[in-house]
């Protein structure tokens, strides 16, 4: 059926929002089933112009079906259908271009009609071809089809669930406080106008200061600094220029250059104006932040976020999101998600057990290479440790270790030193490096590899050939189950707390307003809000029971501990775990 609504054209046109909303409502009444292509984006429409919330009616998303089962092809209906159903002779169709606002109103509406139903047609004859690849009539026989059906477990308790979640997320939005953003971007402009004008007035140049690493102005500035002395050229680019990126700056400001500590920190005010000025120019009139959240974009099975990208809020500008009135914000983070996952792919014993004691792996690690008892381990060994743990947890060598270690934990040690914790790191965690040689040997044998829940990561470089693109294939073979596994078990969590998942109610009174990686942001009532907090913890670390149901009998402990304040980031209300 095609029902015209805003076309100018159409019989509707005066009161095209009261029709859709009882035709959305009569979907809620009636509890059918929502299928879609990017269905999230039209639910999320629906309920801005009608205010009917269809989240919780989502049964299918194509787009996110077509990413399980190929994530390396096109998940766009213009480019799946006609792969799918090449046998029936259809091919792409490209009626008209309506990327541009009112585009859809230009067209005839009986054109427009016909095309709307082709859309409808083949999102809905895709979902069925996918659904009979997942859910065979008959006990799946041959390895593609034992394959299809974990995918199809994968999709039921996980992948869809999730977009529903998303969508009541993305609806919600999270509340920014207006006021603080707007003093916030002042301080930080008042700031980063104050360093320019002390870096600039160093070394006086001509023509107007500016600080973009591209500019001549910029160029000729930093090379007067390297010829007194306060920068040194560490780095060429491509084309043998110098290179100031952080990690250069980074070095030179820890070996106590002043003027790399300065141009660090203008940077850094920069960066904030330019998040703080995204915020108020996407900010709603109620004051809350719609971010999009995608989970069929990234090859792994992680979520993406944009408009703006919530996984990038630094710390320092958490605190510019508030809860709803009534409320408190609690940011729910799994500890150490990624190495428990690694542990039990990797069969690691000693890791294994260790988080069943609930040791401090980081610690453990540090004690190790420096031959100390535990007790005994400092703040600064324990970041090496840490740095350790998951700089080589991917395969990494001891020379890229040593620079990750620099650059991401602000830890620097010899080659020498990097070499010995890199042998220290596989003689504490024996298994890891057989785990490493096992996925190398199977994805060059097999072209792909599988998570322990079934998401498979198709690696077609691997057959190739070519030095060069089997060890990328590798390296992916090692990061991408425990990456994608970790992101499912998080996304499993929200739509668990959500009540989106199968058979299971929604957490009362808690209501998800981010995720950001490994952590879930919580609306919970302020009156209420340590049992209800506790409860999402709950769902969190018992998410492993889920597991079981596809086929992945977790061997590590989950944990997760929860931060609970006024604002984002903060802790003034009070913590759990």
């Amino acid at each position: 059926w095609v029902v015209p609504l805003s076309h100018p054209d159409g019989p509707f046109v005066g009161r095209w929002r009261e029709v859709m909303r009882r035709l959305a409502q009569a979907i809620v009444t009636h509890h059918k089933p929502v299928i879609g292509q990017n269905v999230k984006f039209d639910c999320r429409w629906v309920f801005a112009h009608t205010g009917v919330d269809l989240a919780p009616c989502i049964a299918w998303d194509t787009r996110i079906s077509s990413h399980l089962l190929d994530e390396n092809t096109s998940t766009s209906l213009k480019s799946r259908a006609p792969a799918t159903f090449a046998h029936l002779g259809l091919e792409r169709w490209d009626d008209f271009d309506l990327t541009y606002p009112g585009a859809a109103e230009e067209v005839p509406l009986f054109d427009l009609g016909a095309y709307g139903a082709r859309d409808t047609y083949w999102t809905w004859a895709l979902s069925r071809v996918h659904r009979d690849r997942m859910y065979p009539s008959d006990e799946p026989v041959t390895p593609d089809e034992v394959e299809d059906a974990r995918v199809g477990k994968l999709a039921a308790w996980v992948a869809m669930p999730m977009v529903a979640t998303l969508t009541a997320i993305e609806q919600r939005g999270i509340c920014l406080d207006v006021q603080w953003a707007h003093d916030a971007l002042d301080d930080h402009r008042a700031r980063k106008h104050a360093l320019e004008r002390s870096l600039a007035g160093r070394y006086p140049m001509e023509g107007t200061p500016t600080f973009s690493p591209t500019a001549h102005w910029f160029r000729a500035w930093t090379a007067a600094a390297v010829e007194a002395g306060d920068l040194e050229v560490a780095e060429l680019t491509p084309t043998g220029k110098a290179k100031w990126s952080k990690n250069v700056l980074v070095r030179q400001a820890r070996a106590g250059s002043d003027v790399a500590v300065d141009l660090l920190a203008q940077r850094s005010h920069a960066k904030k104006i330019e998040y703080l000025i995204a915020w108020l120019n996407l900010v709603s009139p109620d004051h809350r932040i719609h971010a999009h959240y995608s989970a069929g974009s990234v090859i792994t099975g992680r979520l993406a976020s944009s408009e703006p990208n919530m996984q990038q809020v630094t710390a320092s500008l958490r605190p510019a999101f508030v809860p709803s009135p009534g409320c408190v914000l609690a940011d729910i983070d799994y500890s150490q998600i990624e190495l428990r996952v690694a542990a039990h792919i990797s069969g690691c014993v000693p890791m294994i057990e260790a988080f069943r004691r609930g040791d401090d792996l980081h610690t453990l690690l540090a004690a190790d290479v420096t031959g100390k008892h535990v007790d005994d381990v400092t703040p600064a060994e324990r970041q090496l440790g840490k740095a350790g743990n998951f700089g080589l947890l991917y395969g990494m060598g001891a020379y890229g270790f040593r620079a990750y270690a620099e650059e991401a934990y602000g830890v620097s040690f010899s080659v020498k030193d990097a070499q010995h914790i890199y042998r220290t790191f596989f003689e504490t965690w024996d298994g890891m490096a057989q785990w490493h040689q096992r996925s190398a040997a199977r994805v060059i044998q097999t072209g792909s590899v599988t998570s322990p829940i079934g998401r498979v990561r198709r690696l077609p470089e691997a057959l190739s050939g070519d030095d060069d693109r089997v060890g990328g294939a590798v390296r992916a073979a090692i990061n991408a189950p425990v990456q994608g596994f970790a992101s499912d078990i998080m996304q499993a969590a929200a739509a668990s707390i959500e009540g989106m998942m199968p058979g299971v109610r929604a957490v009362r009174g808690a209501r998800i307003v981010a995720t950001v990686h490994d952590s879930i942001v919580v609306e919970v009532p302020a009156d209420d809000w340590r049992a209800v907090t506790q409860e999402c913890i709950d769902r969190m670390v018992t998410i492993p029971t889920v597991l079981k149901s596809l086929g992945c009998d977790l061997t590590v402990p989950l944990a997760a501990e929860a931060k609970v304040g006024t604002r984002w980031g903060l802790d003034d209300v009070g913590r759990i775990g």
